[in-house]
């Protein structure tokens, strides 16, 4: 298991990480490193039409993805927490949006990936611990295992047993429950 600090060196340096989340093991990379995102879509053997979840701790950490300020006091009657809000996109990737307008955005608590994006300085790129189409890897070992290389975060995961809701924010349309 990896510290906060390699995990955040790894995260700076464009590599993929992989850490506890509020419900399931999560990897991750910086969103803005389109080269570390590409490597993520690799590793998982992703479509790259799919598009991702950016997880922050603070909400000036989605500054350079989504309008958030306008869209504060409805953003934050349900964050943060276990909530993914799909928000109109600022012009990123379409790798981070899987060609959509909208951004999925979600507000943490979880004391690991707050304190990763604290020390970052930003909101991650995250997705389950998994290969595409097989089931999430559920403890850090198997992570290793299937993702050599790749740093693990220590920590547990916040007791959850589903993935986080999805809401699209304009529409109110659950994708996701």
């Amino acid at each position: 298991m990896d510290s906060l600090s390699a995990i955040v060196e790894a995260l700076t340096n464009g590599e993929v990480i992989a850490y506890p989340t509020e419900g399931v093991w999560g990897m991750g990379c910086d969103p803005s490193n389109l080269t570390a995102v590409r490597k993520l879509i690799s590793l998982k053997s992703r479509s790259e039409g799919k598009g991702f979840i950016l997880v922050g701790s603070q909400l000036f950490h989605f500054n350079k993805y989504a309008e958030v300020e306008a869209n504060e006091v409805k953003l934050l009657s349900k964050w943060p927490g276990p909530h993914t809000w799909l928000v109109p996109a600022l012009n990123i990737s379409p790798l981070l949006t899987g060609g959509s307008k909208k951004v999925a955005l979600r507000l943490t608590e979880h004391e690991e990936v707050v304190a990763i994006c604290n020390k970052f300085g930003g909101a991650i790129l995250s997705t389950s611990a998994n290969k595409e189409g097989e089931s999430t890897l559920l403890e850090a070992g198997d992570i290793k295992k299937v993702f050599s290389g790749i740093k693990v975060m220590q920590g547990n995961l916040g007791g959850f047993s589903k993935p986080s809701t999805i809401e699209d924010l304009m529409t109110g349309e659950v994708i996701r429950g």
